[in-house]
């Protein structure tokens, strides 16, 4: 059993398992690693990339809740911020399964800056994070600090922000090479800390969130990655797009193109993860694999979870 592994987990299953807490995040990390146990052995190179939309919006909800006595925090070093504590609990969670199973392996937290296209800002799409707001705070934060605001129907309003598809990591080659070694990388943490290049050609953080599943996809091409392997939060969304996740769901590259041409998702999830499953399959992959971290377990002992192969995929991928 050998290859390359690219695993995205996603935010929300590291902070809605077992709770939000800081101890709760921690043991969503330990389910993680320990679900990740049959592909830790040297034979499976392996990078482990997680989104970070709560976590972010805690830090800004810290924030706020500070405001009137410290600094606000911009988003792009909440990004920073969370690409750290989130990567400590991993990396510390994956030690600690190493250890328990007796396999020496390094484990390498790379801090990731991602290059966006910043020109066309007002134009791009909206993703709401942070905390919400009644109308009339939200009224004074769009004025106040020039925010865009999303409305949220029955549950209040919160901050938008750009979501930019990414260009370019600029880490890239050491990760790949890290990888390449035979450690265990995290990296590109909620898809990476998002920057632009100011006239002068230097790099600046800018306030905006990343596809986390795009910035996956490539650092899963550039790692020559066989397996890209996504870890959602729960399956029902995928569920209620009419996939079924509760057995093992074999599908080849053809039928979920003419899903994605027939088939609007409502989910922006589901929408996300099959388009870049595609194309991470039609640039050379051999298999996608989605499963919830409850279920992460049951999908490598090929017992439950979404199979995409560029033909109906082997079940013989991995074997706890």
């Amino acid at each position: 059993m050998s290859g390359t592994v690219v695993a995205l987990i996603s935010g929300e299953a590291l902070a809605n398992g077992h709770g939000p807490t800081i101890s709760d995040q921690k043991l969503n990390a330990k389910e993680l690693a320990d679900g990740l146990s049959p592909i830790l052995t040297p034979e499976i190179k392996l990078a482990v990339l997680h989104g970070n939309k709560p976590q972010v919006g805690f830090v800004l909800f810290r924030s706020e809740v500070a405001s009137h006595a410290l600094h606000a925090i911009p988003l792009d070093v909440c990004g920073a911020d969370t690409q750290g504590a989130t990567g400590y609990m991993i990396s510390q969670a994956l030690r600690n399964t190493l250890s328990q199973h007796h396999i020496d392996r390094r484990v390498v937290c790379v801090l990731t800056q991602t290059l966006v296209e910043s020109g066309n800002l007002d134009q791009a799409p909206l993703k709401a994070i942070g905390p919400w707001f009644d109308r009339d705070k939200a009224d004074q934060y769009r004025q106040a600090r020039k925010w865009n605001i999303v409305e949220e129907p029955g549950r209040g309003y919160r901050r938008g922000v750009p979501s930019l598809p990414p260009l370019e990591i600029f880490e890239m080659a050491e990760i790949k090479s890290l990888v390449e070694a035979g450690n265990i990388v995290i990296a590109a943490g909620g898809g990476g800390i998002p920057v632009s290049r100011n006239p002068l050609g230097y790099l600046e953080g800018i306030e905006a969130v990343i596809d986390t599943e795009q910035v996956a996809r490539m650092v899963a091409q550039e790692v020559k990655a066989n397996v890209l392997l996504m870890i959602v939060d729960r399956d029902d969304k995928f569920i209620r797009s009419g996939l079924v996740m509760d057995r093992l769901n074999l599908i080849s590259l053809s039928e979920l193109d003419d899903n994605l041409r027939k088939v609007t998702f409502q989910s922006g999830t589901v929408q996300g993860a099959l388009r870049s499953a595609s194309e991470f399959l039609h640039s050379g992959g051999e298999q996608v694999m989605i499963t919830s971290l409850a279920n992460l377990t049951k999908n490598l002992a090929n017992k439950r979870g979404l199979r995409i192969g560029s033909a109906r995929p082997s079940i013989r991928q991995f074997e706890a």
